[in-house]
């Protein structure tokens, strides 16, 4: 019996046939539960930041296996560094780093979901949106706008083209300002050619995706975020913008549609376009006042967790396609 032939036994007490394969099914079963339960208690309660945690049960419960928590902790611990590494750093300057390390691997981590879900929003193909990502790739899309809508280039127009892409402005400006100069300045070159009709002949919709791109573009840049002191500033600067460029409550008549508050819609941080598990993990992170390297290890793979169920998710959707 104990090898699980398949052959079903007579049981004289229960006066009928046993499955022995039932049996044995549902033995392993009992000893899989066993196994889990036992791996849920070893993991137990996980710290957070801002005096926030979580646990391995919960996590199962949303499809987050012990074994997929324990290799996001691995692979969260390997961008981090070592425990020795941490403690080879001093006071101040350690908790710099391991915040600086954090700040930037989260960052990273949501950036292809961002960019994908931003290039959804704004009707614009992939390619192009992973081109203006790049250190060259808006300019090269910048020149294919300029070829299309006739207007040539020239010593001046590249020198004012490139003023607004390398920035070095006295006061630092969110991607919505500075894609508002490129409009102005890519405006002011047809207007300036007297072998073009000028900006208002433009081309609405090349014209919408180029500004859409490049704010991509500088959005991606002003994400080059290393402490959250700086995501903070960043966030205080688009509040900013909202309450002043977005404080007429404007009606957008685009194709005979009306878009209510068209500005407001645009005045956002690449940021609202990462996955939840990253926003909330960085929220979490303006509100600490120490950096607990064990909690931020967890923070990591917790989001790493979250991209996780995003890409099964994505699996699944195409496995029913």
């Amino acid at each position: 019996m104990s090898n699980c032939s398949g052959l079903s036994i007579w049981v004289g007490d229960l006066d009928c046939y046993i499955n022995i394969d039932a049996i044995c099914a549902e033995n392993e079963r009992e000893a899989e539960e066993a196994a889990l339960e036992l791996e849920l208690e070893e993991i137990g309660e996980i710290r957070l930041l801002a005096g926030k945690s979580t646990s391995a049960r919960y996590l199962n419960c949303n499809d987050i296996t012990p074994s997929d928590w324990r290799y996001a902790v691995h692979q969260a611990g390997m961008l981090i560094g070592s425990e020795s590494e941490v403690i080879s750093l001093h006071g101040q300057v350690k908790w710099k780093a391991i915040e600086s390390q954090f700040i930037r691997a989260m960052l990273k981590l949501g950036n292809s979901y961002a960019v994908a879900r931003y290039a959804k929003l704004e009707r614009l193909d992939y390619s192009s949106a992973i081109t203006a990502t790049l250190p060259h790739g808006i300019r090269a899309l910048i020149n294919q706008f300029l070829i299309a809508e006739g207007i040539s280039r020239s010593t001046s127009a590249d020198g004012r083209i490139r003023a607004v892409l390398t920035g070095g402005h006295s006061i630092p400006m969110t991607a919505y300002r500075r894609t508002g100069m490129l409009q102005a300045a890519l405006h002011a070159m047809a207007d300036g050619r007297s072998d073009h009709p000028g900006g208002v002949s433009l081309d609405r919709e090349r014209t919408r995706k180029i500004l859409a791109l490049a704010r991509l573009h500088f959005s991606t840049q002003e994400l080059r975020l290393s402490s959250v002191a700086e995501l903070e500033k960043l966030s205080v600067a688009y509040t900013c913008d909202r309450q002043t460029l977005g404080a007429e409550r404007e009606l957008l008549i685009e194709n005979r549609r009306s878009i209510r508050n068209w500005r407001l819609r645009h005045i956002r941080s690449l940021l609202e376009f990462y996955p939840f598990s990253i926003r909330h993990g960085l929220e979490r992170a303006t509100r600490s006042d120490q950096f607990d390297r064990v909690a931020i290890i967890n923070e990591l793979a917790l989001a790493q967790c979250g991209v996780l169920r995003l890409r099964r998710a994505g699996r699944n959707r195409t496995r029913r396609r």
